[in-house]
């Protein structure tokens, strides 16, 4: 049910250097039978409902001379206008109206503030008087911004589904407490394959949803009033179709949960898995076997496996071997790709050992500067002198490489660095995903 490709980016490697690098590029694509399944979708909402979420965001809202403190802030009363709650409630009925989902595809409701709660379990998206019940309920809310907590009712229900496409989609506009404990249930999001779409709006934590997007394989997104300025902006009038279309992204993917299995020998050891295509997403190596998340009909998702390899004797030796399983949701079946090999020549001196192959580089090369760009943005407030050291190593790396968007990314970043001392989230999903189409289709 897949093509899988090894692509080492040496033949060869010279037998007496210790600690050295084997970048293996790994391609996978569904083959016919696969791509043309279509897979059922389980989605959860978590919908932040904290006080500042009835924000007056759109139209043309009258004083009411009323102040109020909701959610640590002051507000004027007013009457009148579109709220952020407006705005997803909005959105969440015209997906469940929009004729693009099937009994099959199911969806849960789950609203948090300093308490979360479900408001209705996984339910088939046809039974939309249900579920529009349970949507109207979200106004019934107030208060603080716990995300943990509604995080962990999101994995007690779908943590245990399978034969199925599943996603978590947060929308917040605050500052959360227990800010360590999502990051540590994002690793248990990773594990258990349910990447995270996380969108925020106004005041919103924009390296934890980052965080939390990038640990489990999934999306970013910053809601915005005025028109988008980069492809990580949504404009609250097209909010809509972007749940849409996340609920569509998720019907392509035909091969769910993918787990990589990997034997090395000694003096062999895997360090880093990164999905690099169609975006950036870096997997933790806590247990084996690894998930790896999920492949689209169509494309080809590409991952660089990163390995120490300590110094042998001359000789064509195999240093691994891979084994991958996967989930055919819509053929309702599990499948296995059979031992693949990773075979490298080593060389006595530093002979034939410096031919690379470009294309493994390339998206070894947009891993290393999408890092630098994360790093640069971690230390840009405390230490704008350091970050911009490696946006200029960053940017060094771009120009060898060729690619011209990302150096206008990265020259974006660095003017941002010196107007506000910080990098957006925006500007490091350019750089992290700005890895050029023409690397795919070579």
């Amino acid at each position: 049910m897949l093509n899988v490709s090894l692509t080492p980016h040496r033949d060869f490697l010279p037998a007496d250097t210790p600690e050295q690098r084997l970048f293996l590029m790994m391609k996978i694509r569904p083959q016919a039978e696969a791509a043309q399944s279509r897979p059922s979708t389980t989605f959860s909402f978590l919908i932040d409902t904290s006080g500042s979420m009835y924000e007056i965001v759109e139209g043309n809202p009258q004083p009411t001379g009323v102040t109020y403190t909701s959610d640590g802030k002051q507000y004027d009363q007013v009457t009148g206008g579109i709220t952020k709650l407006d705005v997803v409630i909005e959105s969440l009925k015209k997906l469940i109206n929009s004729g693009r989902l099937t009994q099959e595809d199911r969806l849960a409701l789950i609203r948090f503030d300093d308490q979360a709660s479900t408001l209705i379990g996984l339910t088939p998206a046809t039974e939309i008087s249900q579920i529009e019940a349970a949507i109207d309920q979200l106004r019934q809310f107030s208060g603080g911004t716990c995300l943990g907590r509604g995080m962990e009712e999101v994995l007690s229900l779908l943590g245990n589904q399978s034969m199925t496409s599943r996603r978590a989609l947060i929308f917040t506009d605050g500052q959360t407490i227990g800010e360590a404990d999502c990051r540590e249930l994002a690793t248990q999001f990773a594990q258990s394959n349910i990447p995270i779409t996380a969108l925020g709006v106004g005041d919103y934590n924009e390296d934890l949803l980052l965080h939390l997007s990038d640990t489990t394989g999934g999306q970013c997104g910053h809601i915005v009033s005025e028109p988008p300025s980069s492809p990580q902006q949504i404009a609250i009038a097209d909010f809509p179709n972007y749940i849409i279309q996340a609920y569509q992204q998720a019907q392509t993917e035909v091969i769910n949960n993918i787990k990589l299995n990997i034997r090395a020998v000694k003096g062999v050891n895997l360090t880093k898995i990164t999905r690099v295509y169609p975006d950036q997403a870096e997997y933790p190596l806590t247990s084996l076997p690894y998930p790896i998340g999920n492949a689209a009909a169509g494309d080809d998702t590409i991952y660089i496996l990163e390995f120490a390899v300590d110094s042998r004797t001359s000789s064509r030796a195999r240093i691994a071997q891979i084994g991958l399983t996967y989930d055919i949701p819509g053929l309702n079946r599990r499948g296995e790709q059979p031992p693949l090999n990773v075979v490298v020549q080593f060389l006595a001196g530093q002979t034939g050992a410096a031919q690379v192959n470009q294309e493994v580089m390339g998206y070894v090369q947009q891993r290393n500067i999408g890092k630098l760009v994360g790093d640069a943005a971690k230390v840009a407030d405390q230490n704008p002198e350091q970050a911009e050291k490696l946006l200029e190593t960053a940017r060094r790396m771009t120009v060898k490489i060729g690619n011209n968007d990302m150096l206008e990314s990265l020259n974006q970043a660095s003017d941002e660095l010196r107007k506000t001392r910080r990098i957006s989230d925006n500007t490091r999903k350019t750089v992290k995903n700005g890895v050029k189409r023409e690397n795919c289709e070579n």
